[in-house]
């Protein structure tokens, strides 16, 4: 059974002797005193209870009161007050387990009833969402679990598809959390066509209703949206969700959207009207660029496929344009290649570039890191030293060239070390330990001990009173 809790009770030997001395003692009694005391317990075990109504050849479905099972949802999931994260893992805990005593009753044969009771274990959960801290995604997993409950529920049961139908779009439509949003194609068979058919005529009445451009992506109308998507890919394949998607075309996203899709159905020439109608109709679209050239080159147009991947790189370069245009380009790369690089080149410098403090700015960076993936270490160096880069890249780039050029790279780490302890943290002060002792080891291998040395007997007297940062020197071994 889908998210089944499997428990094994290992007794010790005291525990199997006790037993024993309990069963001896049982096997005594008035058989009218044990049905009592049985059925006094089942009234305060639903479990128990329908076990006892299996075993004497009743449907325990028809005739299972789930109140109490209610009570304990309601008593785990109802909040009167804000759980904080420090409480959510305890909270979402005791949801599990009473979702456990719910599973339970399928096997137990109340299936029906579980249908019930996992609807109004979501109805719990989506009234406490907003007051649940949920930084570890705690209450998607509790909803995820209601909802498999509820399927294998629907499953073993078969509830009335018409029925079914109206409370999986009754609880979808309403939701603010996305319940019962994936419904389809999951509960296609349970549904049935009469099902189906009542569900197809609640969603799309909901679909009509719908304003035209007014699919807000946090609210009903993404609801709405996603449940006819479904609904239609269900029934009617790429066709048919594409013309859901058509219905409001108002952004490349959309466009993307549905040539996404023709391409995954092999439809890449269909494909490609949609991406020409969006790098026509909207502003230039990386997304649909890289998306049509795809399909150029599953059909041998590589000029096509790498005019458009340069535009993208051209208009946003990075390394990961870089990559991709070099991948397509084949061949012809030592000519792209070339005009790539004219382009980083070109940029403007670290020093000529003018912004807020805050911002640091990125000057020949691209370059940098196209060279680095590249393997020209010396490039990179010398383009770093023209056109300047960002202090992450920097030191990356000293690493590097400390293999080789161990002076070098010196300067560039201690900076990165003094800027670490800035901060005034007592974390950054064990990065700023770590990068002197780069240092100290690049400076060993280029003779440059002594110099080290006086280098870090002024930095101890300038941080004299940071006694943390000289702790943490000491633990290095930097004295």
């Amino acid at each position: 059974m889908v998210g089944r809790r499997i428990r094994k009770r290992v007794g010790s030997g005291g525990q199997t002797t006790a037993d024993s001395r309990l069963r001896e003692f049982l096997a005594g009694q008035d058989s009218a005193w044990l049905a009592d005391e049985l059925l006094n317990a089942a009234a305060s075990d639903p479990l128990l209870l329908a076990r006892l109504e299996r075993a004497a050849g009743r449907d325990p479905g028809r005739s299972y009161d789930d109140t109490k099972l209610r009570g304990r949802l309601h008593q785990a999931a109802e909040v009167a007050d804000y759980v904080s994260y420090r409480e959510a893992a305890a909270y979402f805990r005791d949801v599990d387990e009473a979702l456990d005593q719910v599973e339970e009753l399928i096997e137990q044969g109340s299936a029906a009833a579980v249908v019930g009771l996992a609807e109004y274990a979501l109805e719990l959960l989506e009234d406490s969402a907003e007051l649940v801290d949920d930084s570890d995604g705690g209450l998607r997993a509790a909803i995820d679990r209601a909802e498999e409950i509820h399927l294998a529920a629907c499953v073993a049961a078969r509830p009335d598809p018409v029925k079914l139908a109206e409370r999986l779009a009754q609880l979808a439509l309403a939701s603010d959390w996305e319940i019962f949003l994936t419904a389809l194609p999951t509960y296609a068979n349970v549904l049935g066509p009469a099902g189906m058919a009542r569900y197809r005529e609640l969603v799309e009445s909901a679909w009509r209703g719908l304003p035209a451009k007014k699919r807000d992506e946090y609210g009903s109308g993404f609801t709405i949206t996603r449940l006819m998507e479904r609904l239609a890919e269900c029934e009617g394949g790429t066709d048919a969700l594409v013309e859901v998607l058509a219905r409001d075309v108002d952004s490349s996203y959309d466009i993307w959207r549905i040539a996404e899709r023709l391409c995954a159905d092999g439809r890449d020439e269909d494909a490609l009207e949609w991406l020409r109608r969006g790098l026509k109709d909207f502003e230039p679209d990386s997304r649909l660029r890289a998306l049509a050239a795809e399909c150029h080159l599953r059909a041998g147009r590589r000029r096509d496929a790498i005019e458009l991947l340069w535009a993208n790189f051209a208009d946003r370069p990075s390394v990961e344009a870089y990559q991709t245009l070099q991948a397509a380009a084949g061949d012809a790369w030592a000519t792209w290649r070339k005009r790539a690089l004219k382009l980083l080149r070109g940029q403007p410098r670290a020093k000529e570039i003018s912004g807020p403090s805050y911002l640091e700015p990125a000057g020949h960076s691209t370059l940098v890191e196209v060279l680095l993936w590249e393997g020209d270490v010396d490039a990179a160096w010398s383009a770093a030293r023209i056109g300047g880069c960002r202090s992450r890249l920097r030191l990356r780039l000293a690493r590097e060239r400390g293999r080789t050029h161990p002076a070098d790279a010196i300067p560039i780490i201690q900076s990165a070390a003094e800027a670490a302890m800035e901060t005034k943290k007592r974390a950054t002060y064990g990065d700023a330990a770590a990068l002197l002792k780069e240092a100290k080891s690049l400076a060993r291998r280029c003779g440059q001990t002594k110099e080290f040395g006086a280098y870090l007997i002024e930095l101890r007297a300038t941080h004299k009173r940071k006694r943390a940062l000289l702790a943490e020197l000491d633990r290095a071994g930097l004295r």
